[in-house]
């Protein structure tokens, strides 16, 4: 398609991937062939920066209510990505914790067996 737009291209992390699919169904950014990222993109980048956005508030969906993200192929992995993302701060946490009571516990068998010899 010829356009006199600038063109990038980006690698999402899952979880901006994730709301960018939320934010083209909460836009209706969404036609026969799918979601929309450009318009999506475009759409979000012009309320970030304030800016006029030439994109519709909701264009007409003209696709099924069910989009594919919420197949249920697709619930166990995104399931298992919610949990691991919340879990991950906690079990960085219990590993920093495990790591000072084990040298608290070796410190603890070094002093008793001075104090036992």
């Amino acid at each position: 398609m010829a356009t006199n737009k600038k063109h990038i291209a980006v690698y999402l992390d899952s979880a901006v991937e994730q709301a960018l699919v939320e934010f083209c169904t909460t836009h209706g950014l969404e036609s026969k062939k799918g979601l929309m990222y450009s318009a999506a993109v475009n759409k979000a980048l012009a309320q970030f920066f304030e800016v006029e956005s030439t994109t519709p508030n909701k264009l007409p969906s003209t696709t099924s209510n069910t989009r594919p993200s919420d197949t249920p192929d697709n619930w166990e992995q995104r399931i298992a990505e919610i949990i691991e993302s919340k879990t991950e701060p906690l079990l960085s946490e219990i590993a920093n914790i495990k790591a000072s009571q084990a040298s608290a516990i070796e410190q603890l068998r070094a002093e008793l067996g001075e104090v036992a010899a």
